[in-house]
C-alpha cells in the first residue's frame, strides 16, 4: 500500500481512534498505522485490549458500515499473528464495491470503530506476503436488516443531486442540489436527555431551470426548499428491506417579488419502504407523500395543479440501473410526471452515491414554480448526476 503523509495519516488516525474510544468498556479498541485500503484487497487493523483482559481470540466479525444509514458489509477479521502486550494484528479483505471512506466495526463491540478510506492504490509486496500467510477469510455478505443499524451521520443526502442539460421552448438546463442535517447526536446533552430528538433533522433543497438560449442566458426559476422534520427508521428482518417515515414542516419559495413571487409553506408526511429481491441487490422502492398547505397566498389556485400528494416509485440497485419516478395530480386533474433513469460511471455502494449518467424526462404541470400553470410536454435532459 502506498502509505498517506504523515499528517493524513495521523489525523485519520486520531479520528479513527476518537471514534473507538466509548469502546473501553467493552474491553477492546481498533488502530491502525495507515487506515487506507485497497478495494477488494486485504488490509491490516490492530486490536487493543486493556490491561489484565482476555486476549482476543483468533478470528472476529466485524462489519463495514456505509454512511447515511447505507447497508452493512460483513467481514471476518482473521490473525496474523500472536497477541502481545495487549495487542493483536488481523486481516480482513475489503469489498471491492466499497470505495470512500466507511466505519469498520467490530460485532461484539460495535462501539471499537475506526474511519478507513476505501481509495483505489496499489499494495506492497509485504501486505500481499502477509495476506496469504494467513487462513483463507469468511465470505463477504450483505448483513441482515435485523443487525443493529449504523450510526447515522449528521450530514447526509436528502433528495436526487444532479446537472442536466437539454430540454425546449427554451433549451435548458436544470440542476438540483440537497442536503439534510440531524441536529443532534447520540452522545449529545439534548439527545442523552430527550432521545426523541435524535430523529431531528434540517434539510434542503434547491431546484434550478438555467436559459440556455436567450441572451445573457438567464435563470429562469429556482426552487428553495428549507425544511425541519422528524425521520423514523425501521427494518424489516425477514427480507432485508426497511421502511421510513418522516414529518414535519417545509417552506418553498422562488424568492422573488411582485407579480414574480412564488411561495408555499406545508405540514407533510412522507413514507419510504424497500423492497430487496432474492439476489439482496435489486429492490422496489415507494414513496408517497401527502401534505396539507399552511400558505398559498403568492399562489392561491397551486393545489389545482400540483394537488395534496406525490407518488415516487423505484426500481433497480445501487450498483447499477436504476429507474425512478415522480408523479403529481391536481385536484382539477392537472398532472406532473418525471422520469430519471441513470447508470453508476462507477463502483460503489454507498446508497445510490458517486458519478451517474442521467436522463430525465418531464411532462405536464409544475416543472417550475414560477410556471405552475403552464404545462410542459416531453422535456427530454441528459447529464450526470451525484446522488440519485
Amino acid at each position: 500500500m502506498k502509505f498517506l503523509d504523515q499528517s493524513t495519516r495521523l489525523f485519520m488516525f486520531a479520528a479513527g481512534l476518537a471514534i473507538a474510544m466509548p469502546a473501553q468498556a467493552a474491553g477492546w479498541l481498533l488502530a491502525s498505522p495507515d487506515p487506507r485500503v485497497a478495494p477488494g484487497q486485504a488490509f491490516s487493523v490492530i486490536v487493543v485490549g486493556l490491561p489484565g483482559g482476555a486476549p482476543p481470540p483468533e478470528r472476529l466479525d466485524a462489519q463495514i458500515e456505509l454512511p447515511d444509514n447505507g447497508p452493512r458489509i460483513a467481514v471476518e477479521l482473521v490473525a496474523a499473528a500472536p497477541a502481545e502486550a495487549g495487542q493483536r494484528r488481523y486481516v480482513g479483505q475489503w469489498p471491492p464495491e466499497v470505495i470512500g471512506v466507511a466505519t469498520l466495526a467490530l460485532r461484539d463491540a460495535p462501539s471499537a470503530r475506526m474511519l478507513v478510506d476505501a481509495a483505489a492504490a496499489s499494495r506492497t509486496p509485504v501486505a500481499t506476503a502477509q495476506a496469504a500467510a494467513v487462513d483463507p477469510m469468511a465470505p463477504m455478505a450483505r448483513q441482515s436488516a435485523s443487525s443493529a443499524p449504523a450510526q447515522p451521520s449528521a450530514l447526509g443526502f436528502h433528495e436526487p443531486m444532479y446537472f442536466l442539460v437539454g430540454g425546449h421552448d427554451p433549451r435548458s438546463a436544470r440542476f438540483q442540489f440537497s442536503f439534510r442535517y440531524r441536529l443532534f447526536d447520540d452522545q449529545g446533552v439534548v439527545a442523552e436527555s430527550f432521545p426523541v430528538a435524535r430523529g431531528l433533522y434540517f434539510g434542503f433543497t434547491q431546484t434550478s431551470l438555467w436559459d440556455l438560449a436567450s441572451d445573457s442566458k438567464p435563470f429562469r426559476d429556482s426552487s428553495f426548499r428549507p425544511s425541519l422534520f422528524y425521520r423514523w427508521m425501521l427494518s424489516d428482518p425477514d427480507d432485508g428491506g426497511w421502511v421510513a417515515l418522516s414529518g414535519g414542516y417545509e417552506h418553498e419559495s422562488n424568492g422573488k417579488s411582485g407579480v414574480d413571487s412564488r411561495s408555499i409553506d406545508t405540514l407533510f408526511l412522507r413514507a419510504e419502504a424497500r423492497y430487496y429481491f432474492d439476489d439482496g441487490r435489486t429492490y422496489f422502492g415507494v414513496a408517497p407523500k401527502l401534505w396539507t398547505y399552511l400558505d398559498k397566498e403568492d399562489n392561491p389556485d397551486i393545489a389545482s395543479y400540483r394537488g395534496y400528494g406525490e407518488l415516487g416509485l423505484r426500481l433497480g440497485r445501487d450498483d447499477g440501473l436504476m429507474l425512478t419516478t415522480l408523479l403529481r395530480r391536481g385536484t382539477d386533474d392537472k398532472n406532473g410526471a418525471q422520469i430519471d433513469l441513470s447508470y453508476p460511471l462507477r463502483e460503489s455502494v454507498f446508497s445510490g452515491v458517486g458519478a451517474f449518467l442521467h436522463l430525465q424526462y418531464f411532462t405536464g404541470y409544475g416543472e417550475t414554480l414560477i410556471d405552475y400553470r403552464a404545462s410542459r410536454s416531453s422535456q427530454f435532459r441528459v447529464g450526470f448526476s451525484l446522488v440519485r
